[in-house]
Formats: C-alpha cells, sequence, structure tokens
C-alpha cells in the first residue's frame, strides 16, 4: 500500500468525521486556489503536481488532529441543530401572523357585514316611513 492509503485506511478506522473533514477542507483549499476559473480552463491532469502535495498534508493534517476534527464536527452539528429549530420557529411565526391577519381580515369583514346590515335596517326603516307618508298625502 502507498503512504496516502495507509493513511486513508487508519481513518476509516478512526471514524467519520475525519474523512469528511479531510474532503471539506480539500475543497474549501482546492476552490479558494482555482476557484476563479483556472481549474475550468485546465486540462486533464495538469493539476495533479501542483495539487497533489497539498492533498498529502491536509490528510496529514486530519490524522494528527483527530481531537480538533472531533470537535470541529460537534460545533458544526450544534450550529446545525441551531439552525434547524431557529428555522422551524421562523415557519412557526410565518403561520402564526398569517393566522392573525386571517382572524383580524375576518373581524374586519364581521364589522363591516355588520355596519353594513344596520344600513339595510336603516333604509328600510326610511323607506317604510316614507311610504307611509306618500300614504297619508293621498
Amino acid at each position: 500500500m502507498t503512504m496516502l492509503a495507509n493513511e486513508f485506511h487508519d481513518v476509516e478506522s478512526a471514524g467519520r468525521q475525519i474523512p469528511i473533514a479531510f474532503l471539506e477542507r480539500i475543497k474549501e483549499d482546492f476552490s479558494r486556489r482555482y476557484g476563479g476559473g483556472k481549474a475550468a480552463t485546465a486540462t486533464a491532469k495538469s493539476l495533479n503536481r501542483e495539487f497533489k502535495s497539498k492533498l498529502k498534508e491536509h490528510m496529514k493534517y486530519c490524522v494528527e488532529h483527530p481531537e480538533e476534527i472531533s470537535k470541529l464536527a460537534k460545533v458544526k452539528a450544534q450550529v446545525s441543530e441551531v439552525n434547524g429549530v431557529m428555522m422551524e420557529n421562523i415557519e412557526k411565526e410565518t403561520i402564526r401572523d398569517a393566522m392573525e391577519d386571517s382572524i383580524m381580515f375576518n373581524l374586519k369583514k364581521l364589522t363591516y357585514e355588520e355596519r353594513k346590515a344596520k344600513l339595510i335596517e336603516q333604509l328600510h326603516t326610511l323607506n317604510a316611513a316614507a311610504g307611509a307618508d306618500s300614504e297619508e298625502e293621498d
């Protein structure tokens, strides 16, 4: 086995946190170095020589610092959990606001309907009074 393969085998036995951290570190480093379009225009295997040593450095760091990787994974999990709770609370608040808006709309609608009914009632009263006056005039 090559040295990189041996290190990867050791990483596998250490759990999932280290390989995931390794991949995340590679992605960040690669994006930082080649994100401006260099990777898109590079020919096949032209970045191997340049980035091969970086792969080895990242692997070595992850294997030699499992405590830091574990702490970082725990913090990321906590952040993800808090983010989930916040999103859930925002969704609940949005639903609550929509329900309050609906209730207020219905209250305004009922108020309008009540006013409308009173106006119609007053109109009938006036019409009835006017009809009684017109009968007296005959």
